[in-house]
C-alpha cells in the first residue's frame, strides 16, 4: 500500500520495528521465496541440461510469478518502515491486487535477464582459464541489474506510474543513487549466492531467514534514496497532520 509515516533510522528502532512486526515480515519473505521457486527451478534445469534458452525462458516465465512476491515482501517492508503496516494479511491482499498487473512485464525481464546471468555464471568454471576480469564482470553486472530491479520493484509498490515514467524514474534513481543502490544489490547477491554455494548446508538458514533478511537490509539501505526522490517523510507528516 502506498502510504505512511517514516521512524527514525536509529539502530534501536530499526530492532523495535523489526521485533514488532517480525511475524508480518517473516511471512513475506516465505511467500516471496515460494514465488520465486518456480523460476529458480526453470533456471536451475536449464544449467544442468547445459540449455541457455531454457534458463532465459524459464526465469521469465517464473519471473512473472516471482515479481508477485517481491512486490508483496516489499510492500510489507516499506509498510513496516514507514510504521503503517497494520493488518497485515488484509493489507497484503489489497497490494497483491492492486500491484499484480503492473509487476508482470518487470517481473518476466527481470527473471529472464538474472536466468541469462545465472547461467554463464554458472558454466564459466566449465570453461579453462577464465580470465579474472570476466568473473569482475559477471558480478558487476549482475549487481548492476539486481539493483536496477530492486528501486523498479520498490517503486512500483510506491507510486502509480505506467511502465514508461515508471523505467525513466528507476534510471534516474538507480544514476543518482548509484553508490546504495549498488550496495543494497551486493547484500542481495552475497546472501543468495552463500545460500547456494553452501547449500544444502545452508537449508536450515534458508528456513529461518528465507527471503526477508536481505530484503529488509536493502529496503533499509534503499530508503533514504527513496525518501529523497519521493518526499516520503512530508507525505507521511501531512497524512499524520490529517488525521488530527
Amino acid at each position: 500500500m502506498r502510504t505512511g509515516p517514516t521512524r527514525s533510522t536509529s539502530p534501536a528502532c530499526f530492532l523495535a520495528r523489526l521485533r514488532r512486526d517480525f511475524r508480518a515480515v517473516y511471512l513475506a519473505g516465505l511467500l516471496c521465496c515460494a514465488m520465486l521457486l518456480p523460476a529458480c527451478l526453470l533456471v536451475w534445469l536449464g544449467v544442468y541440461l547445459r540449455m541457455f534458452w531454457l534458463s532465459l525462458a524459464g526465469g521469465a516465465a517464473g519471473g512473472l510469478l516471482g515479481a508477485q512476491g517481491v512486490c508483496g515482501l516489499f510492500d510489507t517492508l516499506l509498510r513496516s518502515r514507514r510504521g503503517r503496516l497494520g493488518a497485515w494479511w488484509p493489507g497484503y491482499c489489497a497490494a497483491f491486487r492492486q500491484n499484480a498487473r503492473d509487476a508482470l512485464l518487470p517481473g518476466a525481464v527481470a527473471g529472464g535477464a538474472l536466468g541469462a546471468w545465472v547461467w554463464v555464471l554458472m558454466t564459466l568454471p566449465l570453461m579453462e582459464r577464465v580470465p579474472n576480469s570476466v568473473w569482475l564482470c559477471m558480478f558487476f553486472g549482475g549487481a548492476c541489474v539486481i539493483g536496477f530491479f530492486l528501486d523498479l520493484f520498490a517503486q512500483l509498490v510506491l507510486v502509480d506510474l505506467p511502465l514508461g515514467g515508471l523505467l525513466k524514474h528507476t534510471e534516474m534513481l538507480f544514476l543518482g543513487f548509484l553508490l546504495r543502490t549498488l550496495a543494497a544489490a551486493l547484500v542481495v547477491l552475497l546472501y543468495w549466492m552463500a545460500l547456494v554455494l553452501f547449500f544444502p548446508y545452508t537449508l536450515p538458514l534458508l528456513l529461518i531467514t528465507g527471503g526477508w533478511l536481505p530484503g529488509v537490509l536493502a529496503v533499509q539501505i534503499l530508503y533514504p534514496a527513496l525518501d529523497q526522490a519521493y518526499g516520503l517523510t512530508q507525505r507521511d507528516a501531512d497524512i499524520e497532520q490529517e488525521k488530527r
